[in-house]
């Protein structure tokens, strides 16, 4: 189902921000979100995850209005009794008209954002560092394991995929997710890394 014809689409406030492109595990166990994951499977239909917070300014809720719509590819009934999901995101997008229903799950109006075209090739060849590290990264046999796609040819896919890769805070993974276009992105991500490589 195309996320440009739904409205009131689940919203799932978290402690993690989720990358477009990239995969994330989460384990269930509100009332609220399983029967949130149940009626997405039902109407093989996604929701939104976006980061909780209480110190942005741009927040209804705790919800910061910037996130991440995914659509559930695998699912388990754990020992535990919890639910365990997983699931890609799709593509970014600003959350609207939030509304709190009497389960406590929040439904909103959902945009999709859409970056202004850039040229890949120029933009890849400007960091080759984040190629490089990108490279080695995928290479390694623990994430050989994850059913992901990185495409080294395009400058979102090669920023999201590292982003979600390295040692980043949430709040760092959100200036990511909220950048302007892919340009603005790699150079957020080329001062974060080598912020890191200084410590």
């Amino acid at each position: 189902m195309s996320i440009l014809k739904e409205n009131k689409i689940p919203v799932f406030p978290l402690g993690i921000v989720v990358l477009p492109g990239t995969i994330q595990s989460l384990q269930i166990f509100e009332p609220r979100y399983i029967d949130m994951v149940k009626n997405c499977m039902i109407g093989s239909s996604g929701f939104v995850i976006t980061l909780q917070s209480k110190s942005n300014d741009d927040i209804d809720f705790g919800i910061v209005k910037r996130g991440a719509y995914v659509e559930i590819i695998d699912f388990n009934n754990n020992p535990n009794g919890l639910l365990s999901i997983t699931v890609k995101a799709v593509n970014r997008v600003s959350i609207k008209n939030i509304v709190q229903q009497k389960n406590g799950l929040h439904i909103a109006d959902i945009k999709p954002l859409v970056d202004p075209v850039v040229d890949d090739q120029a933009l890849i060849a400007k960091h080759p560092e984040l190629i490089n590290i990108l490279i080695q990264l995928r290479d390694h046999p623990r994430i050989k394991k994850l059913p992901i796609e990185i495409d080294l040819t395009s400058a979102d896919s090669v920023a999201y995929h590292l982003s979600s890769l390295i040692p980043l805070t949430s709040q760092e993974k959100q200036s990511i997710l909220e950048a302007f276009d892919a340009s603005q992105r790699m150079n957020i991500l080329s001062r974060l890394i080598t912020k890191l490589s200084e410590k």
